[in-house]
């Protein structure tokens, strides 16, 4: 079948999207620059095949913040929880579960919260919902088991909304940007309850060895998975962030880090 194009316009720069969609693995790299290679099954895979949407008018987290900004590329199919509280990693948990549960040992799939307990999907499987008591949780028995992808996207949600800033530090590692991959993530610790993260969704190399990444972010409170755009040649080239450029989108001023989660993908 022959593939229609759409041609996006959007601050002066142009992307071609396949019709319904095209993906992240399809933007063009600056000239000169080379992708970085990934095995085929891997997570960085999974990231490049994401889908990619005209931004057309979407609303942030909070519900009333239009994000039909002229600096965002495209919006994914990655949508975020109906939580009431919302730590900002929406998007990158169920990317993150997604992906294993296509890929990994669904029986040993377990997330950190920010109160330092592990919430595993075989408790929640068999049954067990948490309680809060004081600053921890106490699962107990709640339902009989269900190993259902239903039962896994709720799973999710209550790791998405108890997952932030805190267990992000705790259960990643900070790396140099000689060593980033796709996967890796941009934090900003505005405080001990919030975070802003970006992800690397697909990471290239120029002529000259420096590294430009395509970034994913949800903002705080979540919203779709997008894309923002570098707006100026500081920050990037075409629609390809430099490291410092991506430290600024995320941060906006605040401390960013460069870390590598150290969850079994």
């Amino acid at each position: 079948m022959k593939k229609l194009t759409l041609i996006l316009v959007c601050a002066g720069a142009a992307i071609s999207f396949a019709q319904p969609a095209a993906t992240i693995g399809e933007i063009s790299v600056p000239q000169g620059s080379k992708r970085v290679s990934k095995a085929a099954d891997s997570f960085a895979s999974e990231l490049r095949s994401l889908k990619l949407y005209e931004p057309g008018e979407f609303l942030a987290g909070d519900g009333k913040t239009l994000l039909c900004a002229e600096n965002i590329l495209a919006k994914t199919d990655v949508k975020p929880f109906e939580n009431r509280d919302d730590s900002g990693t929406d998007g990158i948990v169920r990317m993150w579960g997604d992906f294993l549960w296509e890929h990994g040992n669904r029986s040993a799939i377990a997330f950190p919260l920010d109160n330092g307990q592990s919430a595993t999907w075989s408790d929640w499987a068999d049954g067990l919902r948490p309680k809060k008591s004081g600053g921890r949780f106490i699962f107990t028995q709640v339902s009989g088991p269900s190993g259902s992808r239903d039962s896994f996207d709720e799973y999710l949600s209550f790791v998405a909304e108890e997952m932030g800033a805190m267990a992000l530090r705790r259960e990643t590692e900070p790396i140099v940007d000689d060593s980033i991959a796709i996967g890796d993530l941009f934090v900003a610790l505005r405080n001990d309850k919030e975070s802003w993260v970006g992800i690397v969704l697909d990471l290239c190399r120029t002529q000259k060895g420096e590294r430009l990444v395509i970034l994913g972010s949800c903002g705080t409170p979540s919203s779709v998975l997008y894309l923002p755009k570098p707006f100026s040649p500081v920050q990037g080239v075409g629609e390809w962030f430099t490291l410092d450029g991506a430290r600024w989108e995320i941060g906006a001023g605040s401390k960013t880090e460069l870390r590598r989660i150290r969850l079994r993908l």
